[in-house]
């Protein structure tokens, strides 16, 4: 979360299965935001992100790139 006066706050949770729905990412990005409400002053910049992401079992593996 980015204030109009562009200090940054982050926010995380972790969760114990793999995100696999937009409801599921909307569920969890909603809950985190309802925690700072009301905010302190004017939010400039809300951004999500996901890490750790898992691919389907049957993909190739990622080749590597000989330096």
């Amino acid at each position: 979360m980015k204030f109009n006066d562009f200090e940054i706050i982050t926010r995380s949770r972790s969760v114990p299965a793999a995100v696999s729905s937009r409801e599921d990412l909307e569920r969890l990005a909603v809950a985190l935001l309802q925690n700072e409400m009301p905010t302190p002053k004017p939010v400039r910049l809300l951004g999500v992100s996901l890490s750790s992401l898992q691919g389907d079992e049957q993909e190739e593996p990622q080749l590597g790139l000989p330096i």
